[in-house]
């Protein structure tokens, strides 16, 4: 087995303000493997928020973990899932990897990722998303996007709460009725103001309030979700199997939030399902700043498993992302998967990629 690395990064079509902070870039690891004739591509876009990494950790990690790769097996699913659970290497390593094995896995078996995994639905719809604005700047923004097709909008809240109510507000009379909202704190509101701002945003038809508090506020978020008036989506809060696991027997979230990189790739985000479902909990899908690439993979997941409702799959769309060409196609909101073997995307501007030494 051949590794090959690369440092992709591309602008925001503008920033991207949420709570914590602005995004003016989209940077994440590209990688390649290959044996013999067969390739398969991962995506490792890092957090150091969320998974208390940064690109040079996810860097190192790679590097010292080259001689297992070069042993990799991709024979089955469940064998790529040993294989990258026992790594000792960051989150979004694991990530890259097991999506990289499973796209040569399909290769092999001459089917698309997204049949080989479930095939459940043939296309889905996303969301998309709208930073931390002035009110009125966001409700026309959210025109702007309704006017190429986007019927679903996820607006960025948690940095003033009388302000977060005015947001939605100003939105939802701007779009009219019809059109869903979703609102995301992104952990950037108290206790008191979570439970003031959704109660005041219920009457704008809110479809789900995502990551409301802090990630380790287990007892606050069980009460809010007791008392909220509109569903409670955790992200966050959520990275592996184990603490799905944890919030469904807390019974603190009606809805999960999958992001591949938080699961450490596709096969843990199978078991994150598997445990929502099992407890009447429905999920969600999402990205940190992937390109199509990692977008892709997210995707098909989705599209495998009946118990992903949500989607929040724009990363590409929000980004000058020139760099991978085919997989999860959108053609507006609507994202329908390539009929190629596993994940079908092909490299298209190399001219974003800076290769990186790592052998």
């Amino acid at each position: 087995m051949e590794i090959e690395a690369w440092i992709s990064e591309v602008p925001l079509v503008e920033p991207l303000r949420i709570a914590p902070g602005t995004s003016y870039t989209q940077r994440s690891i590209i990688i390649r493997l290959r044996d013999g004739d067969l390739e398969g591509w991962g995506e490792a876009c890092q957090s150091r928020r969320v998974l208390g990494e940064t690109m040079e950790d996810a860097l190192a990690s790679l590097k010292k973990i080259i001689p297992a790769i070069k042993k990799a097996s991709y024979e089955s699913i469940e064998a790529i899932h040993e294989f990258t659970e026992g790594l000792d290497a960051t989150p979004s390593i694991k990530a890259a990897l097991n999506i990289a094995l499973l796209d040569m896995y399909s290769k092999s078996e001459k089917r698309p990722l997204w049949k080989l995994l479930g095939g459940y639905r043939e296309s889905l719809v996303t969301d998309i998303t709208i930073g931390i604005m002035e009110p009125e700047e966001m409700a026309q923004k959210a025109l702007k996007f309704a006017e190429r097709g986007f019927s679903i909008f996820k607006l960025k809240l948690g940095e003033n709460a009388e302000k977060d109510i005015d947001r939605v507000k100003k939105v939802r009379d701007a779009l009219g009725e019809g059109p869903t909202i979703r609102v995301d704190a992104n952990e950037g509101w108290r206790y008191e103001d979570a439970v003031r701002v959704i109660n005041r945003i219920a009457d704008y038809e809110v479809e789900l309030v995502e990551q409301p508090l802090r990630h380790d506020m287990l007892h606050e978020l069980k009460m809010l979700r007791r008392e909220s008036p509109i569903p409670i989506a955790l992200d966050e809060s959520v990275r592996t199997p184990g603490e799905a696991l944890r919030a469904v027997e807390e019974d603190i979230a009606d809805i999960i939030n999958i992001k591949l990189m938080k699961s450490r790739g596709i096969t843990p985000a199978i078991r994150i399902i598997a445990i929502s479902e099992t407890a009447g909990v429905k999920n969600m899908v999402g990205c940190f700043s992937e390109t199509r690439l990692g977008i892709t993979a997210t995707a098909y997941l989705a599209q495998a498993y009946r118990n992903v409702y949500y989607y929040d799959l724009d990363c590409d769309i929000l980004s000058m992302d020139p760099v991978f060409r085919g997989g999860s196609e959108p053609e507006g909101p609507v994202r329908r998967p390539s009929q190629g073997y596993g994940l079908g995307v092909t490299l298209s501007n190399e001219g974003y990629l800076r290769p990186v030494k790592i052998v």
